[in-house]
């Protein structure tokens, strides 16, 4: 599989993923169509870095498939919900608000090692733990942060719905990455 393949087919995935979790949002809290173009470029940016991730995780013969993109859906959200769990003491306590510059340097913080994590753990090569590490900083902006979970039940669901984006834009990047991939591949080409 090649990382170009996978990074169209994750813009694809991003902006399926956006346009899931403007839905989810719409029905959960308030619509946000109107807000939502730019969202929906930088959805697609996020994927693009989650496909490059996804690629970089893949066995080096893997052409990708529907259940290793759901897979990889589930984990890179699973890497991500750290930096809202970190956030819900420190929005409690008061800190978040009265230290916002920090509480957002920690948000990185956690999503670059969450992200790091997750390609240490499943491929265990310089690659993909900076892919993924990227990919969770990105995906998290692309989330507007840590979800307020403190807030009630809404962020909770809100949160979920991250899920649901993550698993739908998982699915995508990994159903459509060796589509893409047999367009772009010519003769002579090289499958790195």
């Amino acid at each position: 599989m090649t990382a170009r393949a996978a990074v169209l087919a994750g813009a694809v995935a991003g902006l399926t993923a956006g346009l899931t979790f403007a839905t989810a949002h719409a029905f959960i809290i308030t619509p946000i169509w109107d807000r939502m173009v730019g969202g929906l470029v930088f959805g697609m940016l996020a994927g693009a870095a989650a496909g490059w991730a996804y690629a970089e995780l893949q066995p080096p013969a893997s052409t990708g498939s529907l259940r290793s993109g759901l897979a990889f859906g589930v984990l890179l959200w699973l890497a991500v919900v750290p930096v809202t769990l970190a956030n819900a003491p420190l929005r409690t306590s008061g800190f978040a608000h009265a230290h916002e510059s920090l509480t957002d340097a920690i948000a990185v913080v956690l999503a670059v090692a969450g992200g790091a994590a997750l390609g240490w753990l499943r491929a265990a090569r310089l690659r993909a733990v900076v892919a993924c590490g990227a990919a969770a900083v990105v995906v998290t902006m692309a989330m507007g942060g840590p979800v307020p979970v403190v807030n009630g039940v809404r962020p909770i669901e809100i949160l979920f719905a991250v899920l649901a984006a993550s698993l739908i834009g998982g699915a995508v990047v990994g159903a459509l990455t060796p589509r893409i991939e047999r367009v772009l591949w010519r003769p002579g080409d090289s499958p790195v």
